[in-house]
């Protein structure tokens, strides 16, 4: 017998239009803004340079995204997150040759304060990633301290010896030779750490990091950032108890100093130990969210690894169904009041999720529900939204090798269509492994799926709107629903303005729905039956 709610194409309709409405709403004055409550935001993760190009040299740019910020809006993303923006040779932009400006290809200081201003106008918060920990061989503070003590620079560098020969270095142990990094296209660097223990360095990053909040300094935060990702954030600086007690000596004054100026700032923190949930980061340094890097390892079946460069990378996966609700009662018991979570299946150091699934269509789509439906912050890492794959080529070889998780969005099927932000065409295996050159292009664009009403972008959007409309997804109580079968996932989500389940066909195969009773919930998205939910199906029911 088949239970299915009425109407559906029309509630779907009424409920879009509600969302794409409120979303384009002008923004209030950030000076007199109520705080956010962030459960109620969906985080867009873009690495920029691959989102899109406004003025044809193949990088995508400031004013290129200012041109899709309706694109975001249609699909119903509210917070947008950037990696680095600094001028850097790595083409990543970590490791930045001058902290203070914007890297020229992705535009001017004027470009990125129309940018912060164009997204405020949208009613969308802006989020910037910081990397502040470290300097390469092409900054001046490490260039022209290195082997001259008497530079005025040499303040900024960890130096173990009274020559400034030997710097303390990324990854490597104190007193090791001076290590070489390479660099895509071509280039190499030396990494060194700067002395956070100096105060000269200290006041030069509470400096930095408030120009920012504030840029022009009128009070008005309609050119400041809404918040910073900090990257690896760690107490002792790379393990070696050189600079050490960093949340309480080095981060919390310097969160503090910006919520002086803007009390609703949003800090993020990439735990150092992604086995790690970080609410103990959280609470000493003062940041107000971590990774869910646990929940990311119990969708994808994966074993817990301490950071990108412990070598966990892997295609396939197996759901316990048991392990996830363990891990989201964890989270949700560490963050209830004190924090938030940010939950994701992807990001720009993991394999995209269509690769982890091996391109299985069905569950491809299941990442979607993952993502949005549990409790957190749900990230988008850009064009997940599509199903795109991606693999990292070799493990930590060559920074190149990350290119195939962070390809140019497919916005047509031809890459060489104006705005295609395919910096690394032709240049090498990342681009021969690279979904513009399959056949799969012709689905994943973004041109086809708009007009594909079953396509994955649909889903997310529909999903999004979802949470948006239900508070049950955003402030709800997960309450876990025990199963003999564990080829299914099935959860609620219980507020009191409505209770809602979710389940899961994990498997390739039909599973039996005899253990539920479904008098009294109805269908919102998809259809139930009481005999068998379809491989790699989910349904979102209402009780009524």
């Amino acid at each position: 017998m088949q239970y299915a709610a009425p109407s559906p194409a029309l509630y779907w309709t009424l409920v879009i239009a509600l969302v794409s409405l409120t979303a384009c709403r002008p923004a209030e004055s950030p000076t007199l803004a109520e705080p956010t409550d962030w459960h109620n935001e969906v985080i867009y993760h873009v690495m920029p340079r691959s989102f899109y190009d406004s003025n044809g040299d193949r990088h995508g740019d400031l004013n290129g995204f200012v041109e899709k910020l309706d694109y975001l809006q249609e699909l119903g993303v509210t917070t947008i997150l950037f990696t680095p923006l600094y001028a850097s040779e790595f083409y990543h932009n970590y490791f930045p040759t001058d902290y203070e400006e914007i890297d020229p290809e992705f535009g001017t200081k004027d470009d990125y304060l129309n940018f912060v201003r164009a997204v405020h106008k949208k009613g969308m918060k802006f989020l910037m990633d910081m990397e502040t920990q470290y300097a390469p061989s092409g900054h001046p503070w490490f260039d022209e301290s290195f082997n001259n003590p008497d530079s005025p620079n040499s303040d900024f560098i960890y130096y173990t010896d009274s020559l400034n020969a030997d710097p303390a270095q990324l990854f490597m142990p104190l007193g090791t030779p001076l290590h070489t990094f390479r660099r895509w296209p071509d280039g190499e660097h030396h990494i060194a750490h700067l002395d956070l223990n100096h105060p000269r360095v200290r006041q030069w990053m509470h400096n930095y990091y408030l120009y920012w909040v504030d840029p022009n300094g009128d009070g008005n935060f309609d050119d400041g950032v809404d918040g910073f990702r900090i990257d690896h954030i760690m107490d002792d600086l790379d393990y070696k108890g050189i600079i050490t007690n960093m949340y309480v000596d080095f981060w919390q004054p310097i969160f503090e100093a910006c919520r002086a100026i803007n009390p609703n700032l949003f800090i993020v923190g990439e735990q150092s130990n992604w086995e790690d949930f970080g609410d103990e980061m959280i609470s000493a340094s003062g940041a107000d969210a971590s990774f869910n890097f646990q929940l990311r390892f119990a969708l994808t079946g994966a074993d817990g690894i301490h950071d990108m460069y412990s070598n966990a990378n892997q295609s396939g996966i197996t759901i316990d169904p048991d392990r996830v609700h363990s891990i989201v009662l964890e989270s949700q018991e560490k963050f209830t009041g004190t924090g938030y979570a940010v939950n994701f299946v992807e990001n720009h150091d993991t394999y995209r999720w269509a690769s982890m699934v091996e391109e299985n269509e069905g569950m491809v789509r299941l990442g979607a529900p993952l993502t949005l439906l549990m409790p957190g912050i749900p990230s988008i890492f850009y064009a997940q939204e599509l199903g795109v794959p991606g693999k990292i080529l070799h493990h930590i070889k060559f920074d190149a090798d990350y290119l195939p998780i962070r390809d140019a969005f497919p916005w047509t099927t031809d890459p060489d269509t104006p705005g295609t932000a395919a910096f690394h065409k032709d240049t090498g295996e990342w681009w021969d492994v690279s979904y513009h050159n399959t056949e799969a292009i012709h689905s994943l664009a973004l041109s086809a799926q708009q007009e594909d009403p079953n396509s994955v972008w649909h889903l997310y959007r529909s999903l999004i709107a979802l949470r948006k409309a239900e508070p049950a997804f955003r402030q709800g109580e997960y309450v876990p629903v025990a199963l003999e079968n564990k080829n299914l996932l099935a959860f609620k989500r219980v507020h009191a303005t409505g209770e809602f389940m979710v389940l899961i066909n994990l498997s390739d195969e039909p599973q039996p729905t005899t253990e539920f009773d479904f008098a009294g919930w109805s269908s919102v998205l998809g259809s139930i039956d009481d005999t068998a939910l379809t491989p790699f199906n989910f349904v979102v029911l209402h009780h009524d």
